[in-house]
């Protein structure tokens, strides 16, 4: 009996639909493709993870598992490291590639990915990572690093399409627990929602109104809570590109409303790049 062919997109802070590579590369292969999502225990037991992370990414991937639906794809959850998640699926399909971003993290995802890398190796898969939101991995310099950053904020955005495969069942022997998931989906509805829709909700809701008073308020913390971008946790888990909110408001900056706060804002769109480089790099 043929072992069926599959990819795999591997999701990780980049919980959105559109000016997704890895998702755009999955498509063009051929193969069908899974895609999956990770809780991960070590990283959930880390100092650095609260609830409010969790259900932040929890409440992304339902609003895109809603967009993916009319296309009979789905993000699946797993609660478990990525290596048994792999056994898992492996006892069903043959997985040719792996796509997934780069991801600038703790040590300990930093530890997960070299593990991972030699698994792929001895298993003769194709791991496929790409850069992310403009940050270079391996460089010792950042010399010319700010040149390159523009160049990636102007270049294409990318539009993914979707084709509808011959579905495919999966065991998944790794679902959340279930005081996990009730604890996930008890989102309070005074926090910001999470997803995609929401991210471009908040940038659009700030370039036409909020942006007035963002430069004049942006030391001042009771002040910005009403003045500022709002869009933090949308960048942190992916659910917008840097370059998607950089090209989406540099459109705006060259309008002339508001064009000093604009710019401002895009200035620490850059600001925030920068510093995860020098963290990538140290």
């Amino acid at each position: 009996m043929l072992v069926k062919k599959i990819n795999i997109v591997w999701i990780k802070r980049d919980i959105r639909s559109q000016d997704h590579i890895p998702l755009m590369h999955a498509e063009k292969h051929g193969n069908p493709y899974l895609i999956i999502f990770l809780f991960e225990p070590d990283l959930i037991r880390y100092p650095d993870t609260s609830l409010r992370h969790l259900q932040f990414q929890y409440h992304s991937i339902l609003q895109l598992n809603e967009t993916l639906k009319k296309y009979d794809k789905e993000v699946l959850i797993y609660y478990s490291d990525i290596c048994s998640v792999l056994n898992s699926i492996m006892e069903q399909y043959h997985v040719e590639h792996i796509y997934s971003y780069q991801e600038s993290g703790i040590q300990l995802s930093y530890d997960r990915d070299m593990l991972f890398a030699t698994y792929c190796k001895q298993h003769k898969i194709v791991w496929h990572q790409f850069q992310r939101d403009g940050i270079i991995r391996g460089i010792k310099t950042r010399q010319d690093w700010d040149k390159k950053w523009f160049l990636t904020m102007h270049s294409d955005i990318v539009e993914n399409t979707y084709s509808i495969h011959e579905h495919f069942n999966v065991v998944n022997p790794f679902p959340l627990p279930k005081e996990l998931k009730e604890s996930f989906s008890d989102y309070s509805n005074h926090f910001q929602p999470a997803g995609e829709a929401f991210a471009y909700r908040y940038l659009e809701s700030f370039v036409s109104s909020r942006a007035k008073n963002y430069s004049k308020h942006i030391s001042k913390p009771l002040e910005s809570r009403i003045s500022c971008g709002r869009i933090s946790p949308y960048l942190s888990w992916g659910n917008i590109s840097i370059r998607q909110a950089y090209q989406y408001v540099y459109t705006f900056s060259k309008t002339g409303k508001n064009k000093f706060a604009l710019s401002n804002f895009l200035t620490r769109l850059k600001w925030h790049c920068h510093f995860i480089q020098k963290f990538e790099m140290e």
